[in-house]
């Protein structure tokens, strides 16, 4: 047990550094949050687990495995592109690296209780432009990072044979960065430099901040064939201050405190049915929905206290409006033999972006998603695999208004990603 514990304690120090912004893909949510889930579309919410229900339904905590611990890691590669009346451009490829550690004991052997803890990438978005033909006639770049872990503990309590239910607390931190234009300056449609038309570009970094929710949980074997499961985790609110605010005044350039209010991670609910249908063949069906759009409506970009004479406070607003989003996740698993599984999975989940809202600088726009994984089970040890592909999806922003699209009307947006996972589970 020490050894797996000093295992799991350097796996933390890992994946505290090694944690990086993601674009993720149920909107800013990654479809699935461990390996298995994620090689079956992301349906988990009522299929037994060892540690890993922390991260999804907490109430299947302990169900497969009195005591298990685990170390993993996610390689996420999107794909982006933009389009508009003078640019056709490719983004960066950028490789995320996105840790997952588990841990999960039951009290005792015969205890109802069973304790977790579980630190993971929720999820995030972010994008890297360079060489891009600006509406000031210059070439400038623009790019975002947003990224959001979790550290959870969590409780469950076997009711009876049939009935468990879970409890979860949740601390999450993000932080966010961005640019957009930073070595661009335009005095506006009229010429006048310092009125309300200009153009400053802009560069915000460092800003961060800690939220705090809660997970609550139902896991219902119906019979031996037929389990039944339900979460609910509750909204997270975010002020992220603490950044600076670098504004192109053409002459000059200031730097502003940063603060970026009213974002926060949305509440979401889900169900779902897992179905034994041989003593080989696992099938599960998830439905959630997730509050997109008390979350990321309209955020705001604070900027005040000037190290130079400029305006004393900057507010810039950034309408994004996302719609809330169902998600549909299938998956199956068959076992060959004791030691070898495969999975398969779909997961949908429509676009939160509404298209007169949509900006490069937040593309969260994937849909269908395709899954595969297998599954080594040795005496002691779990290692599990899954690849995840998005379909590449377009989207077009019809509006020329600034506050809606400072990129210019008709500008297109394309994105795709795969998905590498990996993990290792030790039992004992």
């Amino acid at each position: 047990m020490k050894k797996a514990l000093t295992v799991l304690a350097v796996g933390m120090l890992f994946a505290t550094v090694a944690a990086a912004p993601a674009l993720a893909t149920n909107g800013m949510n990654m479809i699935g949050y461990n390996v298995r889930s994620s090689g079956m579309g992301g349906a988990d919410v009522a299929i037994d687990t060892d540690c890993s229900g922390t991260a999804c339904n907490p109430a299947t905590l302990g169900r497969q495995r009195e005591r298990s611990a685990a170390i993993g890691i996610s390689l996420l590669m999107p794909q982006i592109s933009m389009k508009n009346f003078n640019n056709d451009v490719d983004g960066n490829d950028q490789i995320f690296p996105l840790p997952y550690i588990a841990y999960a004991q039951r009290l005792k052997t015969d205890s109802p209780w069973t304790l977790g803890l579980d630190f993971f990438a929720q999820g995030g978005m972010g994008v890297d432009f360079e060489n891009v033909n600006t509406f000031a006639g210059n070439t400038d770049k623009f790019d975002s990072q947003v990224r959001y872990a979790r550290l959870t503990g969590a409780a469950a309590y076997r009711v009876n044979d049939k009935l468990s239910l879970g409890l979860a607390a949740m601390g999450g931190y993000a932080d966010m960065e961005f640019s957009l234009y930073p070595n661009t300056y335009s005095p506006g449609m009229d010429g006048v430099p310092g009125t309300m038309d200009d153009f400053p570009g802009m560069d915000a970094s460092g800003m961060s901040s800690f939220g705090f929710s809660a997970r609550l949980g139902a896991h219902y074997k119906v019979n031996e064939m037929v389990s039944l499961g339900i979460q609910y985790t509750s909204e997270t609110s975010m002020n992220m201050d603490g950044g600076d605010l670098k504004l192109n005044f053409g002459m000059a350039k200031a730097t502003y405190d940063a603060e970026m209010k009213d974002f926060g991670w949305p509440q979401e609910v889900e169900f779902g049915v897992a179905v034994q249908a041989t003593p080989q063949l696992l099938m599960a069906v998830d439905a959630k929905w997730i509050g997109w759009s008390s979350t990321m409506d309209v955020v705001t970009l604070v900027g005040t206290n000037p190290d130079i004479p400029a305006p004393p406070s900057v507010e810039v607003p950034f309408n994004m409006k996302w719609d809330d989003q169902w998600v549909l996740a299938i998956g199956t698993e068959y076992v060959i033999n004791p030691m070898n599984a495969i999975r398969l999975g779909y997961n949908y989940g429509k676009s939160p972006v509404p298209d007169e809202f949509l900006s490069p600088l937040f593309p969260a726009i994937v849909e269908h998603h395709v899954t595969v994984g297998y599954g080594l089970t040795l005496k002691k040890w779990a290692l599990d695999f899954a690849y995840e592909h998005a379909f590449e999806n377009s989207q077009t922003n019809p509006t020329s208004l600034p506050e809606g699209n400072p990129f210019g009307a008709g500008t297109e947006i394309s994105h795709s990603q795969n998905t590498l996972h990996f993990a290792a589970t030790y039992f004992y």
